[in-house]
């Protein structure tokens, strides 16, 4: 039974005695006005009547219709109306008006018919009785008041119902979510409160929250190629849930599974496997070309909630863990909660930590192999919370890009490595100075223009500025990260290759890319002196690095033997704990000076 069918039989089942005795009683039609209607339905001529009511009709205006389906139904209805026999002695009849009249509103009539129709009726009844005669005798006075209250009384039904039926459907509509056909938000949070409100120690109602985070290949798509695909997704996971479980669309890429009536907790694991298995077939296959992240979440009521509110907030808990750990699915537990709070209160000393500027940029020394001078220093970020504990640059980056604030992050780094900059060539100390830039970074095109900005605030030479990239950002978008490449190189600054030597496409990088420098990642320097495979990468690379007439850098350098190594291969500059540790920038100040006496 389709939302319209239940609606007209909801109305239809709802006019019962009882409802037919309010009706009555609400239009003062009682024993002597259904006598008086009898009464006139035994003398008139239903073909008269049915002709009069014609006349009177098209007179209205009401006669055409906006469809022939609806022209029809509005001819069944009115044929049912006008059965005078059936006015007083049919208890049946409201009924049977009702269900054709509905029928006409799921045609496309309007609820305007029926107050013409009704009053038609009332007009083509008083010219049947009294004709053009100008005596009119109280009997026929006392039907026609009668037959004017049993109209206003049908015309009143029906219309009420007219609206609740568009009420409901509404209702109903609102329900649905529109692209999946799925129980939406709305109905889900209903449906899990009706359900918990008859669960307990033995009725449990298990509940899992399955999201999708895409990449920026998804968040491009035109929206209608992003309904279609919420919808095959939909399909899938539909397809897998087991009968009596509701898949519901709670979110644009996220869906949740009510599960009444469970019998074992471990029930929610397994169907929370399913979907996520589900999503990564798809990833895998027909989806082979996009890329997104799945996590879910799972708790069971009441032991979680006994309201829905708390139980959807434990399977989001334990949702928010499964992102953060990488793991497909996490259960509710109380010790995760705890850890969900440990990224709350993270979160907010970072956000706090942006507003102060609580950032701090220290400076690791390069130095050159055959002078052993510092002729460059790397910035990195670090941040230390209100209790003391430091995060790791990559963990910040990660934070950063989570809470949407990596731009912000991003500007400040940049603005105060120029400074910085500046402070050492004002005492006296013309270094080059590099920093770390993220894949978001590198597809912003209005990155150049900051810099640019930045050098010409602090009246900082572009050659004192290198910027480096990794192949990550490469691969995020190479298209629009080489025209910023290539604008960063015409302000005059260096651009450094991270971490080379890790990917799979350094080499095309290498030939089509207007780098300056190559850092060789120390996963290949920190076990130069002990790996022949190693020492065999290192020294390709530094030979392939000078072919294209580019400065090379060794970082992770911690002990005597691999700098030897590193000085007898070529490379150009050296970085790592042997040499110096990062330092802030007056203890940086104070070591180069040392060096330099």
């Amino acid at each position: 039974m389709n939302a319209i069918t239940a609606a007209i039989q909801e109305e239809v089942d709802r006019f019962d005695s009882e409802a037919l005795a309010a009706l009555r009683e609400r239009f003062g039609i009682d024993i002597a006005e259904l006598a008086a209607i009898r009464a006139f339905a035994k003398v008139v001529d239903p073909k008269e009547l049915s002709a009069e009511f014609a006349v009177l009709m098209a007179a209205r205006g009401r006669l055409s219709s906006a469809s022939e389906s609806a022209a029809a139904g509005e001819a069944l209805f009115c044929a049912e109306l006008l059965r005078a026999e059936a006015w007083a002695g049919d208890p049946d009849w409201i009924g049977r008006l009702l269900r054709l009249w509905l029928g006409c509103c799921d045609s496309g009539s309007d609820v305007g018919f029926v107050l013409e129709a009704c009053a038609a009726t009332l007009a083509a009844a008083g010219r049947r009785l009294v004709g053009e005669r100008a005596v009119v005798y109280q009997l026929e006075v006392d039907i026609l008041f009668a037959l004017e209250r049993l109209m206003l009384g049908v015309a009143a039904v029906l219309s009420s119902s007219t609206i609740r039926r568009e009420q409901r459907l509404r209702a109903r509509l609102e329900e649905i979510d529109e692209v999946t056909g799925l129980p939406n938000r709305h109905r889900f949070m209903r449906l899990l409160g009706s359900w918990l409100d008859t669960a307990s120690d033995s009725v449990r109602i298990g509940l899992v929250v399955l999201t999708l985070e895409w990449g920026v290949a998804v968040q491009h798509l035109p929206v209608p190629d992003q309904d279609r695909l919420r919808l095959m997704i939909a399909d899938a996971l539909r397809d897998v849930v087991r009968p009596g479980d509701l898949l519901c669309a709670t979110g644009d890429n996220e869906w949740s599974l009510l599960m009444p009536a469970l019998r074992s907790p471990a029930q929610v694991r397994l169907a929370a496997n399913r979907l996520v298995e589900v999503c990564e077939s798809l990833l895998d296959g027909e989806l082979r070309q996009l890329r997104g992240r799945i996590a879910a979440g799972g708790a069971v009521g009441p032991e979680h909630g006994t309201d829905p509110e708390t139980l959807e907030h434990a399977a989001r808990i334990a949702l928010v863990v499964a992102r953060q750990t990488g793991r497909g699915f996490e259960d509710y537990r109380e010790d995760i909660a705890a850890t969900v709070q440990v990224y709350v209160d993270q979160e907010r000393d970072f956000i706090r930590a942006l507003q102060l500027q609580q950032f701090e940029l220290v400076l690791q020394p390069q130095l050159d192999t055959r002078s052993g001078r510092c002729e460059s220093a790397e910035l990195l970020l670090r941040w230390y919370r209100d209790s003391g504990d430091a995060v790791a640059p990559p963990e910040v980056i990660l934070l950063a890009d989570r809470l949407g604030v990596l731009p912000q992050l991003s500007r400040w780094l940049i603005m105060h490595s120029v400074r910085m900059i500046s402070e050492l060539t004002a005492q006296g100390m013309a270094l080059r100075l590099s920093l770390n830039l993220t894949a978001a970074d590198m597809r912003d095109e209005e990155l150049p223009d900051l810099i640019s900005q930045g050098l010409r605030t602090w009246r900082v030479n572009p050659s004192q500025l290198t910027l480096e990239i990794t192949e990550t950002a490469l691969l995020s978008d190479e298209v629009r990260v080489r025209q910023v490449i290539v604008r960063l190189r015409e302000l005059g600054c260096d651009v450094a290759l991270d971490d080379f030597g890790t990917g799979f496409s350094s080499l095309a990088y290498l030939r089509n890319l207007p780098v300056s420098e190559l850092k060789i990642d120390q996963l290949f320097v920190r076990q130069l002196d002990r790996s022949e495979r190693d020492r065999a990468i290192v020294d390709a690379v530094i030979r392939l690095g000078h072919g294209f007439g580019l400065r090379v850098v060794a970082e992770g350098v911690e002990d005597e033997a691999t700098r030897a190594v590193l000085a007898e291969s070529g490379c150009d500059l050296l970085q790592g704990y042997l040499l110096a540790r990062p330092m802030p920038l007056d203890e940086f100040v104070t070591w180069y000076r040392a060096r330099s006496s």
